[in-house]
């Protein structure tokens, strides 16, 4: 364990962040670190990239970052490339210093000079600029210095000045566990992001720590074994600190335990803890209650991306003068989450964006910890609460049976998806959470309780309900409601949504909308999101677009339009000139309906338009034809159950796409040949379609390598397709 510890915390077990050189009189030319375990798998092919970005590339001074989360050895693999023979050869001289958070510049320079001079410490105690000294004793010189877990852009800031560029092919190099770190000391070289090493991987380094080099696990603990492997999310450390635990242990029922609750089986769990509590201290203070309230959900569960950025708005977390902006704020939160590494992204869109997000165990572990730390959360079996504290519940299978007490003026609340019985009634015990922001139950189908459950939740601004009739009427009353979503057989229909000036998300699947004549003058400023909604072409006018001036996505039904499938080249739809669209629309849906070209007229003139999804969608004549039409600004194209043979476009029509989705369009022939020279275009992903379909997009894959030279085009068709 004492390996373990000066491996994690160099700084903190020899004191390298604050050496005192003036007392250091018996330190060595080169700080003595540990050798990293030869056996930890998953590297050797890290460290030959990292050692192509020290020797290759450009003769000017390059930094090149190896950024990942705590535990993944990111000092280990540092170390392996900086003690390689390959580096060795190539650098006149080398230096290593650990910054950590806290760290004197004056004594890491000193530190650095030493290295690269080879003289005893005592020579440089009385420097007055030994950042100086540094730069002179660098000149004419290749140099490669390590600078081991640093934290922010003050820190390179500080140190960036000492490091002169000769143009001789001098190297520094950097670990981190920030993203925008990374980004920020950019130089030629992209930042390494290093993963988490794979099942497989996890499995063959957790046997070897266990049963040692050379040796094999017995076959009756190898599923079990495996399960543990898994158990590990892929982190080196982990793996390392929980073999640890069963080499003393032989027994499959043992194993069993540790692989279902890894984290209460970590030797010196604080070990783990204090590494998170670094980063955790760095992040500023916004993030701090955003991660906290991620740590409520059951392990392993994955949080919807979609809901998670929803409710840290409703929970008042992120705040913006403007809060049309609110959204993109809440969305760059997560993306710092994710970029100090305390929050992964377990899924992703076709389109590149999170969809699903997890904090791992030890992380979830911390949060926890930190919950009750911060009296973020107060059990709800306390009364006595202090105003100032807020309490924070987690709606289960356990709460539900029990009885709540009135809570404080501060309470929140969040409801992940859980199982629960039906006859159990989750109603009766929120008559005791008046105050409560959060509700979402979109997991469990609500009985006909539901329009007095609402009466006393006046604070609510995000309700999710599954429910099998809705009135809007119900919840007319929630005047500080943001978000809607509602799955129900039966919507009654209702004027009073347009009086919830505050909406922003509105989600009610088949939505008949409408405006009575006595709700003219009601505009709704706040809402960006209408779906799915179903309405006639007579009803889409500008005057009713108008009501919701910042509306940026719909996902539409039009009436009319599933009508005259049977007549269609006889119906009126032909007559029209134009159908209106809003005007700042970034996302569209349509379905079940035929697109005709004045609607694809009016698609194309939204010069705000990013992605457009089409579902159940019909062509005259089964074929699709743009021509000169032009989505300026599309950069997502979905098509779903599109009937058609042939679709015909040029270059030109899309023009900024960089993602195509086919999925399950059984009657088309091929993708347009045109699609070899969309110049961003990255994924094409073709999902349950035609063999011909197959093979077009091999071949617009194989001809934009062939013109390019390059594989920046990416293809997705999955096997069991």
């Amino acid at each position: 364990m004492l390996l373990l510890m000066k491996i994690l915390f160099p700084s903190i077990v020899r004191g390298q962040a604050n050496y005192n050189m003036e007392n250091s009189e018996e330190s060595c030319i080169e700080p003595y670190y540990p050798s990293i375990d030869e056996e930890l798998v998953g590297f050797d092919e890290h460290a030959q990239n990292i050692t192509d970005y020290l020797i290759r590339g450009t003769w000017d001074l390059d930094v090149v970052s190896i950024v990942g989360m705590a535990g993944l050895g990111k000092t280990a693999l540092a170390r392996k490339v900086y003690n390689s023979r390959s580096i060795i050869d190539r650098f006149d001289v080398r230096a290593w210093c650990s910054v950590s958070q806290t760290y004197n510049r004056r004594q890491l320079v000193l530190q650095i000079l030493t290295q690269i001079t080879g003289d005893h410490p005592s020579n440089y105690v009385n420097l007055d600029d030994p950042e100086d000294i540094l730069r002179k004793c660098l000149n004419g010189k290749r140099y490669l210095v390590v600078l081991d877990n640093i934290w922010d852009g003050k820190a390179w800031d500080d140190f960036q000045s000492c490091f002169p560029d000769f143009n001789h092919g001098s190297r520094i190099m950097i670990t981190t566990r920030d993203k925008a770190m990374a980004s920020y000391v950019k130089g030629y070289s992209f930042p390494y992001s290093l993963p988490r090493l794979e099942d497989d991987q996890s499995w063959e380094l957790l046997q070897k720590k266990v049963f040692g080099r050379g040796k094999s696990c017995p076959l009756e603990l190898v599923n079990v074994g495996k399960l543990v492997a898994k158990a590990c999310r892929g982190l080196p450390l982990l793996i390392i600190m929980i073999a640890e635990v069963l080499s003393r242990e032989r027994e499959g029922s043992s194993w069993l335990k540790v692989a279902y609750d890894i984290s209460s089986h970590v030797p010196n769990k604080e070990i783990i803890m204090m590494t998170i509590q670094s980063s955790y201290d760095h992040l500023l203070d916004h993030l701090k209650p955003c991660l906290i309230y991620m740590g409520l959900f059951p392990k392993k569960y994955e949080i919807p991306v979609s809901d998670l950025l929803k409710w840290w708005i409703a929970e008042e977390f992120v705040h913006h003068i403007d809060t049309l902006k609110l959204e993109e704020l809440s969305e760059i939160c997560l993306h710092d989450l994710v970029g100090t590494n305390l929050v992964v992204v377990s899924k992703t869109r076709s389109n590149g964006k999170m969809k699903c997000c997890i904090v791992l165990d030890h992380v979830r572990d911390f949060c926890l910890r930190k919950i009750t730390e911060e009296k973020f959360i107060v059990p709800y079996s306390y009364p006595d609460q202090p105003e100032e504290q807020r309490l924070c519940m987690y709606l289960n299978d356990r709460t539900m049976t029990s009885d709540f007490k009135e809570s404080d003026p501060k309470e929140f609340i969040v409801h992940p998806k859980f199982s629960i019985l039906d006859r159990k009634n989750p109603f009766r015990l929120l008559n005791n959470l008046k105050l409560v922001r959060v509700l979402h139950l979109l997991d469990i189908y609500l009985d006909n309780s539901l329009p007095t459950a609402f009466q006393s939740l006046d604070h609510l601004k995000y309700l999710a309900i599954f429910v099998k009739a809705f009135d809007l009427k119900w919840v007319s009353h929630l005047l500080h409601l943001q978000t809607l979503r509602v799955r129900s057989s039966y919507i009654m229909i209702s004027s009073a949504i347009w009086k919830m000036s505050k909406l922003r998300h509105v989600d009610i699947n088949e939505f008949p909308i409408t405006v009575w004549e006595e709700e003219d003058d009601i505009v709704l400023d706040n809402l960006k999101t209408l779906g799915m909604c179903c309405m006639s072409v007579a009803d889409m006018t500008r005057k009713f677009w108008d009501k919701f001036p910042n509306l940026e996505e719909v996902k539409l039904h039009i009436n009319e339009f599933g009508d005259h499938v049977s007549d269609y080249p006889s119906s009126a739809l032909m007559n029209l000139d134009t159908i209106i669209l809003p005007s700042r629309l970034k996302c569209l849906s349509l379905s079940e309906m035929f697109l005709t070209h004045e609607l694809v007229s009016s698609i194309a003139e939204l010069r705000c338009l990013e992605t457009l999804k089409l579902s159940e969608i019909y062509f005259a004549g089964s074929h699709w034809v743009l021509g000169a039409y032009t989505f300026e600004q599309l950069k997502f194209l979905k098509l779903h159950h599109v009937f058609m043979t042939k679709w015909s476009c040029i270059e030109e029509s899309f023009p900024c796409l960089e993602y195509l989705v086919i999925k399950s369009c059984p009657k088309l022939e091929e993708i347009p040949e045109a699609f070899v020279y969309i110049p961003r275009l990255r994924l094409i992903k073709v999902i349950n379609c035609s063999e011909s379909v197959r093979d077009s997009a091999q071949r617009i894959k194989q001809d934009v390598e062939d013109i390019e030279g390059d594989e920046r085009l990416q293809l997705h068709i999955p096997k069991n397709y």
